[in-house]
């Protein structure tokens, strides 16, 4: 069966692109920059490699898996139900049940076993929006980049949600959205416009603070430094260089939206300012566009780098880049804070 009405809603990061297909489809009609920033998305987070010196550590510019959904859904009022079936065959009947009640069903998915991927790597945090099972099909949307509404083999859609391999598996789990407030429905800029102020408080509070050695800025120094010694620390890998120039497409093209979701967040702030004019917003839309250039500056970096071509050299140039980055984002949460302190006050 199939979502009669359902409508596929394209876009570039991996959540944001399955909340936005479940929230649309639910009747409320709310930009994927928008639900990114009710959400929260943007972090930066450190990860060990799983075999150091052989390998790169897990860095995105996101919070963690889910969150980022359950984040917006709150703000939004939108009850967010999310389970986990113990097996592939429990998995398929309670997605085929969700369908059945007309119900676009979010799920988490190993690229390694989508037929559609480019990616012959394991990575287990991916999303994507289940409208359809046809016989032995799936139906399914995923990021513009990988095509958005896809057919795939269930068998495929089986081993891709029952993966344990890959950075942060959730073998099996599955969300969906209950009916939406009312006036989320009918009175969608009006819900909009008083979340949107408290939703960057709370981020530019976290941002702006310290959080160990693993999220925020502080993780993003840590990287930065550590960057600069790469060409040291994986001299053991397979392919150092194939190593290095992963991060740099990781940053621009696995789900992030480009600039390692900085420019997303800056789109959620420029639709912010322009639909509501709100010119408050217009100087850090302005301070995010110069952050997006910078984080593709040190991404053109990493995506250029050639070991054997004074490699120590670029890779100190892009960690030098980081630390101003670091230091340029730190500014600009601290300068955030005191709007948005105001203006979430006088919306409570």
């Amino acid at each position: 069966m199939r979502l009669a009405t359902f409508q596929p809603q394209l876009g570039v990061h991996c959540e944001t692109t399955t909340l936005r297909n479940m929230i649309r489809h639910a009747g409320a009609d709310i930009s994927e920059p928008m639900l990114f920033g009710l959400g929260q998305g943007i972090d930066f987070q450190y990860w060990d490699a799983p075999d150091p010196g052989r390998g790169t550590p897990m860095l995105t510019g996101r919070i963690g898996p889910a969150l980022l959904s359950r984040n917006a859904c709150s703000a939004l009022g939108v009850e967010l139900r999310e389970s986990r079936a113990p097996d592939a065959e429990s998995a398929r009947a309670a997605a085929e049940k969700l369908l059945e009640a007309g119900h676009v069903v979010g799920m988490s998915v190993d690229i390694f076993h989508l037929d559609y991927f480019s990616s012959r790597s394991h990575f287990a945090s991916h999303y994507i929006a289940l409208y359809g099972l046809d016989d032995s099909l799936a139906h399914v949307v995923d990021t513009d980049q990988q095509g958005g509404a896809q057919t795939l083999p269930e068998e495929s859609l089986r081993r891709a949600r029952a993966s344990d391999e890959g950075f942060m598996p959730t073998p099996h789990l599955q969300m969906y959205v209950e009916q939406l407030p009312a006036r989320l429905t009918t009175d969608t800029d009006a819900v909009l416009r008083e979340r949107i102020w408290p939703a960057i408080l709370l981020t530019a509070q976290r941002m702006a603070g310290e959080s160990g050695p693993r999220f925020g800025l502080g993780a993003l120094r840590r990287a930065a430094s550590e960057i600069a010694e790469w060409s040291d620390t994986l001299a053991g890998a397979d392919e150092p260089d194939e190593a290095v120039q992963g991060v740099g497409r990781f940053w621009r093209y696995a789900g992030t939206g480009g600039a390692n979701f900085r420019k997303l967040y800056r789109e959620f702030l420029l639709e912010a300012q322009q639909r509501y004019g709100d010119g408050e917003l217009a100087p850090f839309v302005e301070d995010f566009a110069d952050i997006q250039q910078r984080w593709d500056q040190a991404i053109e970096l990493l995506m250029a780098y050639r070991g054997a071509d004074d490699g120590r050299r670029q890779l100190e140039a892009v960690a030098a880049r980081l630390h101003a980055i670091a230091d340029a984002e730190q500014s600009l949460f601290e300068r955030l804070l005191v709007p948005a302190t105001k203006r979430a006050g006088e919306q409570v």
